[in-house]
């Protein structure tokens, strides 16, 4: 799997490291349906998510979540679980700064064995793998 940084992410890196941006002590992990990989530029609001069914985003806390090697950021196995309603399919994940749509979209992955239909009780797990190349 191949995702890749988006634009409102990395000058939010920038803006913590250069102009002194307090640092989010917690990102969120959320699943879309888009067929197709949200592009560079895209922000949270491009996206369509889950609905229903139980569906929310998933907190990331900063320094407790993740493992950084070489260049690459790994958070634990985290598990999306639909009830009272099938997602039907989801294509990728993606990480923001904010529960909602007013934050930044950081990061996207189109799952490279997806799309899957999640079903009514059925999980999604997933594993945010960032690379900094």
């Amino acid at each position: 799997m191949a995702g890749h940084w988006c634009t409102e992410g990395l000058n939010r890196i920038f803006n913590i490291l250069f102009e002194a941006t307090a640092v989010d002590a917690t990102l969120y992990l959320g699943l879309y349906t888009n067929t197709t990989e949200p592009a560079v530029d895209a922000s949270l609001s491009d996206l369509t998510e889950p609905s229903g069914g139980g569906y929310a985003r998933l907190a990331l806390t900063r320094g407790a979540d993740w493992t950084i090697v070489a260049a690459l950021a790994t958070a634990g196995v985290e598990t999306f679980t639909s009830g009272g309603a099938a997602w039907g399919l989801v294509y990728g994940y993606f990480v923001g700064s904010s529960n909602d749509d007013s934050g930044d979209l950081m990061f996207v992955e189109h799952f490279s064995d997806g799309p899957y239909d999640n079903i009514d009780g059925g999980s999604i797990l997933c594993q945010c793998r960032i690379t900094g190349a």
